[in-house]
């Protein structure tokens, strides 16, 4: 007898029963994507396999019999889950793409497959989901649709702005030689004047559009990045309503290559974004900058020294579906007349122009913050090369 008065012959058929089970978890373990598998009654957990685990925490340390559906926030998207197991319950499979949030409030785009499984007399007895995380590819994606965006509204301003350039400089040569012909107290010479500042400042927008769309190589120096962030906030200060505070963080004698000028703008475009968002209450706006590094994600695990500069503010905040658009040409929240959408279009360009990222997080009701990073030597090429 074997063991609790089992026979060889028992223990021979409960072997051959239990071994291709554990040979089957051990290589689903192996795979990428989370798998499990579900009573088809009420979608209980019966299996998972490691990557499911990871996913979603050890489901041994869960309540028992869980079900799929307890895993996720049931929100709108949620619902989705609820038509798929009805589906796979019918004898038929389900597939689709959809962003779920588990119950940490973690948002994660998973690819959704939802198979039934008969049993002998052709009744479906369990149901097996596939959930790959496509959170990444999504992410890429989008920002690979705003680049092209951005490279298509670039040729376009870029072309704009060099035959807007053109019919400037023909006003203001024939402006100066019309100040040549008149007598020096004349009435006409101040409209000159008042057209030639005009021209001025357009020649100044039409810069700015030129940086946007890439046409213009700009300055690039070895610059004090703390105190252009004094210089900006200065402005800033001078112009909030007052019931805006500003507060900053600065590590002194952080340098780095860039365009003085755009990065100029890069401040002043969130400092403007944050005061707006900050109204009618106020509230307050806070800058920071310390060193940091950046992985590549290499074997070597190489890191490239960096800069991290964080601006914050307390104002309304934005949901989801306006976080994944800001940085979209031309979309703006506000109304008619108050804003062009291009503030948060630039900002993300001159970034990505002097080698950086930039991240996001925002809630309604609970205010923005923007972190860009930036690498100290990404201008140094085009330096040396000037």
């Amino acid at each position: 007898m074997g063991p609790r008065g089992m026979s060889g012959n028992s223990i021979d058929r409960l072997s051959q029963a239990v071994l291709p089970e554990r040979a089957l978890m051990a290589a689903l373990d192996q795979a990428f994507e989370a798998i499990a598998l579900l009573d088809a009654k009420d979608g209980t957990i019966v299996h998972s396999n490691a990557a499911f685990a990871r996913t979603f925490g050890d489901s041994s340390q869960k309540a028992p019999r869980q079900r799929l559906l307890d895993l996720f926030q049931l929100d709108e998207a949620g619902q989705v889950l609820t038509t798929a197991l009805q589906q796979a319950r019918s004898g038929q499979t389900w597939m689709g793409c959809t962003p779920l949030k588990t119950l940490t409030g973690k948002a994660i785009h998973f690819e959704v497959a939802l198979s039934p499984v008969r049993g002998d007399d052709d009744a479906v007895r369990s149901l097996v989901v596939r959930l790959r995380d496509l959170t990444l590819d999504v992410e890429t994606n989008r920002h690979l649709r705003l680049a092209q965006k951005m490279n298509s509204l670039g040729v376009l301003a870029g072309g704009v702005a060099h035959d807007f350039n053109n019919l400037i400089g023909a006003i203001l040569n024939t402006a100066e030689q019309i100040e040549m012909q008149v007598e020096p107290d004349s009435p006409v010479r101040r409209k000159l004047e008042t057209i030639q500042r005009i021209g001025d400042r357009a020649k100044g927008l039409t810069s700015q559009i030129l940086n946007f769309s890439g046409h213009s190589e700009g300055k690039w120096s070895l610059i004090d990045l703390s105190d252009l962030i004094i210089e900006v906030t200065n402005v800033l200060k001078t112009t909030f309503p007052e019931n805006v505070k500003v507060r900053t963080d600065l590590t002194k004698g952080t340098k780095i290559y860039g365009d003085p000028s755009q990065l100029h703008q890069v401040v002043l475009n969130l400092g403007i974004n944050a005061s707006q968002a900050m109204q009618p209450a106020g509230g307050i706006l806070s800058i920071h900058l310390q060193p940091a590094v950046e992985n590549h994600g290499t074997s070597q695990g190489s890191t490239e020294p960096c800069v991290l500069l964080t601006v914050e503010d307390s104002g309304c905040g934005m949901d989801s579906r306006t976080l994944e658009r800001i940085f979209e040409p031309f979309f703006t929240t506000k109304e008619a007349g108050h804003g062009t959408g291009l503030g948060l279009s630039v900002v993300y360009d001159i970034v990505h122009a002097h080698g950086g990222s930039l991240q996001v997080s925002s809630k309604p009701g609970q205010g923005s913050s923007f972190q860009i990073l930036l690498p100290l030597n990404h201008g140094k090429v085009k330096v040396w090369a000037s």
